[in-house]
């Protein structure tokens, strides 16, 4: 058992290294990458609770998203820059959530940056050239927080993950990424909730 632990030990300090106290707080070039995506569409796989699903991507910024599960999944997710809405195709049910209450909002901003209403909690390179940033809201640290992974060289987004408030983890990963696509605007257009809907 010892062993096992020295070997796992051993294992996650080769796989990172410490960054310089100017690296670690230079997110200028992250910051520039994100508010440089204003449309770019992938395959996503999902991973949440154990359950894995996988679909299509679009996104379209500031504030729109779409994603489209494959089946046997019949959700869809759509986004506008107030309301996050999940429709099930199969059971012809809509559920809203604001987008302010989801990690969501965070990379549809207008302007993403990692200071302000926000905080970076970590920041970790690994010898995979990847880089994990983690941020969670100033004021609600209790609230959860998002790990968004870039790879380097060239600099591009491969997957975040969300954490929830009751420590629920999902996991987006992105794959086959092309920007500056051009959607049609129908796609992110969705019937606003009525009163009952915006309670629950």
């Amino acid at each position: 058992m010892l062993s096992y632990i020295r070997i796992t030990l051993l294992t996650l300090l080769l796989s990172t290294f410490p960054l310089s106290a100017e690296e670690a707080h230079d997110y200028s070039r992250y910051e520039t990458y994100l508010n440089g995506l204003k449309t770019f569409q992938g395959n996503f796989s999902h991973i949440s609770n154990g359950k894995e699903a996988s679909g299509t991507l679009k996104m379209s910024r500031p504030w729109k998203m779409r994603l489209d599960y494959n089946p046997p999944q019949a959700l869809i997710v759509v986004t506008n820059e107030k309301w996050l809405l999940t429709y099930d195709k199969d059971l012809e049910e809509s559920n809203y959530l604001s987008l302010s209450s989801t990690p969501a909002e965070f990379i549809l901003r207008p302007h993403i940056q990692f200071s302000g209403d926000v905080e970076v909690t970590n920041i970790v390179r690994r010898r995979d050239d990847t880089t994990e940033i983690t941020l969670v809201k100033r004021e609600e640290h209790d609230a959860g927080h998002i790990t968004l992974i870039f790879k380097e060289n060239p600099l591009s987004l491969k997957e975040w993950t969300i954490v929830d408030a009751q420590g629920s983890k999902t996991t987006v990963s992105l794959e086959n990424v092309k920007t500056d696509v051009t959607f049609p605007d129908k796609l992110f257009k969705f019937p606003k909730p009525n009163v009952v809907q915006q309670i629950f």
